[in-house]
């Protein structure tokens, strides 16, 4: 990215270079996490479609998300959520599982949402009878279109070593 000035930040999957329009700043803070507002967006190939939302300022916290068509999750429009106008698919946390018998679970209720243009993230929380689905892992062909908007402000990464996931 010639000319356009990167910043080193230190990460879960190593030091990554961050461009200004690669930030996701917080519109209203994630629950229990109040103090922050900076993340990126990192994906490691070999993880399909799950991504990191990794904070920039703590560098040990990250937590796994994914495309929630992933998940066979839909959510209608609401009073400031527009899914076809934010440009990114709405997100959800992805509860990792404890052993090899259980399986993903995520926060079904309380997707991320990012507004690709602005920058901005922001996690909404809808009623139960809101949401279209089970939650129940359908695969990547779930996942919404990837628009060049959203493309951009994923950043490409090659972990250094093997990672635990933590915050998510």
């Amino acid at each position: 990215m010639g000319g356009i000035l990167m910043s080193v930040f230190p990460t879960r999957l190593g030091p990554v270079e961050v461009a200004p329009e690669q930030r996701w700043i917080c519109a209203q803070p994630l629950a229990g996490f109040e103090s922050l507002q900076a993340f990126v967006l990192l994906h490691v190939a070999a993880q399909g479609p799950f991504l990191w939302l990794q904070s920039l300022e703590v560098p040990e916290l990250a937590f796994v998300v994914c495309d929630a068509g992933c998940f066979g999750l839909s959510y209608p429009a609401v009073e400031g959520f527009d899914p076809q106008a934010l440009l990114a698919p709405p997100c959800v946390l992805v509860i990792l599982p404890q052993s090899p018998q259980q399986s993903l679970q995520v926060h079904r209720q309380a997707p991320l949402l990012f507004d690709a243009d602005a920058g901005s993230l922001r996690q909404q929380v809808f009623e139960a009878d809101q949401v279209r689905g089970d939650g129940a892992w359908v695969g990547p062909a779930g996942a919404a279109r990837v628009t060049p908007q959203w493309a951009r402000r994923i950043i490409s990464v090659q972990p250094l070593q093997p990672v635990q996931a933590a915050g998510g």
